[in-house]
């Protein structure tokens, strides 16, 4: 998964899913399920890899999102399937059941959302992604958690938000849409986000935080009708 650029992988006992997640149980994911992985990228090479992919050439809905269901289903199947072991893969886009990989990423050891609206990753800072969730007929083995990312950082995230949307308090989603709808700078990027101390060197590339930034641009309110 790797040469995928698919690198952060958290894992988690069928106990602590259930705590996670519930009502939503393991098992009603995999019957007999033991274990999951929850997968993410961080970094480009996920995003670069995509750019040469026909889905992104295609020109159909959800080019990223069908992308990643292609490939982390495949890479899952080759690697399990060899070893006898039954697996489903479920996805953070359009299925249900909802599946909180937020709530599973803090179960797993990250750190709540920060001042971004974000789980700052450690290693990756704010340039990575939950991509999937795979679970498993057998349990796996333990790993360290990774860590809060937030955690003994001054913040200057805060101050280079021209919206005043980002704070310690919480992220203000309102103020961050209102200004992406009036103010170009803020459409297809985000200087707070790349203010952020964490992971530097793992920046996604103009280009494709342009695409996400892009994806999540709010829709302009409906202008009314001159008077009659």
């Amino acid at each position: 998964m790797a040469e995928l650029g698919l690198n952060v992988f958290l894992p988690l006992t069928r106990a602590a899913f259930d705590v996670a997640a519930g009502p939503l149980a393991l098992d009603d994911l995999l019957a007999g399920a033991a274990g999951a992985l929850v997968v993410g990228s961080g970094g480009p090479t996920f995003f670069d890899l995509f750019e040469s992919s026909p889905e992104a050439a295609d020109n159909l809905l959800n080019p990223l999102d069908r992308y990643t269901e292609r490939m982390v289903t495949r890479a899952a199947r080759d690697v399990l399937v060899p070893r006898g072991a039954a697996h489903a893969v479920h996805f953070p886009f359009g299925v249900r059941p909802l599946i909180p990989f937020q709530r599973l990423g803090r179960t797993a050891g990250l750190g709540g959302p920060g001042p971004l609206g974000l789980q700052i990753h450690p290693t990756f800072g704010p340039w990575w992604a939950y991509r999937a969730l795979i679970v498993l007929d057998r349990p796996l083995p333990a790993a360290p958690p990774p860590g809060d990312g937030c955690a003994g950082c001054d913040a200057p995230c805060v101050a280079a938000c021209p919206a005043g949307a980002v704070a310690r308090g919480g992220f203000d989603i309102v103020a961050c849409q209102a200004r992406r709808l009036v103010a170009e700078p803020c459409r297809l990027s985000c200087v707070a986000r790349i203010t952020c101390v964490r992971g530097p060197e793992h920046r996604y590339r103009d280009e494709e935080l342009a695409f996400h930034m892009r994806a999540s641009m709010p829709s302009p309110p409906p202008v009314s009708p001159p008077p009659a």
